[in-house]
């Protein structure tokens, strides 16, 4: 889309438009009017918008100043309409005070985007945000950086699909267990062994994993097995607070990789 303020400023001075036309030519009650005129706007604007898509932020401006023009339109007229003639008042505070006030919100709502979109001016960003320690540029707006769009997500999520279906294939068995019971700040053996689904030993793996605190990231361990016996991998942890833990287990050999998802419980 263009620029907000032309959007804003456009469509809604574009309604004004329309609402006046249409009462002048159709002849019809301002209220019913203002209903169809909403259902109009809903109709053009919200197609548009899913093909252009603005974003949800400018997407729910747009929308809430466009409908609350229509909502404005249709009070004022409707006001007017059936005014007393002798008090002179057609347009009571009540109206006022709710229109003034959601178009305060927008209002503001509007400055925010913009300055996300486009950054203060570079005079005002000097004044009111503190200088980079690093000597850099001050930059006031959001440069939309993001960890992954959709389509790298879409591809890392059929990757993981892809590697799923071929882990139900090998069928390698695993079983993994802790020594002895683990117990808060003791030492103590975890271990796993792995074999194919002929019952063959699973050596010289690369075995990772982590055990997740759901309540805490900042507990999660992060560990390395190493193999003793062929096919079997130990490492020596010590867990820090009772309760359940998430463990996530990589095995990898080769190009096949083979992940496991369990839970345990850490004993007082």
């Amino acid at each position: 889309m263009a620029s907000l303020v032309y959007t804003l400023l456009g469509g809604a001075l574009s309604i004004v438009i329309v609402f006046l036309l249409a009462l002048k030519v159709l002849r019809v009650e301002p209220k019913a009017l203002a209903g169809l005129m909403a259902l109009l706007v809903l109709g053009i604007f919200v197609p548009v918008a899913i093909v252009f898509w603005p974003g949800a932020d400018v997407f729910a401006v747009h929308l809430a100043i466009y409908m609350i023009t229509v909502y404005a339109l249709g009070i004022i007229f409707s006001q007017r309409a059936t005014h007393d003639a002798s008090s002179g008042h057609w347009f009571h505070w009540g109206p006022a005070a709710i229109i003034g006030f959601f178009m305060f919100i927008v209002a503001v709502d509007a400055i925010l985007i913009v300055v996300a979109q486009k950054g203060l001016h570079k005079e005002v960003a000097l004044k009111f945000l503190p200088a980079p320690r690093s000597g850099g540029k001050v930059s006031s707006f959001f440069p939309g950086t993001v960890s992954h769009d959709f389509r790298e997500k879409e591809e890392l999520f059929n990757r993981y699909i892809e590697q799923r279906r071929e882990q139900k294939e090998r069928n390698w068995q695993v079983r993994l267990g802790w020594a002895v019971d683990p117990l808060v700040d003791k030492e103590t053996q975890f271990q796993i062994h792995v074999t194919d689904k002929d019952g063959k030993a699973i050596s010289k793996a690369n075995v990772t994993g982590q055990f997740m605190r759901p309540a805490d990231s900042k507990l999660d361990q992060d560990f390395t097995m190493q193999e003793g016996r062929p096919g079997y991998y130990q490492v020596a942890l010590t867990m820090t607070v009772p309760g359940q833990w998430e463990l996530i287990l990589n095995i990898k050999q080769g190009e096949s990789l083979h992940e496991i998802r369990a839970r345990t419980n850490i004993g007082k």
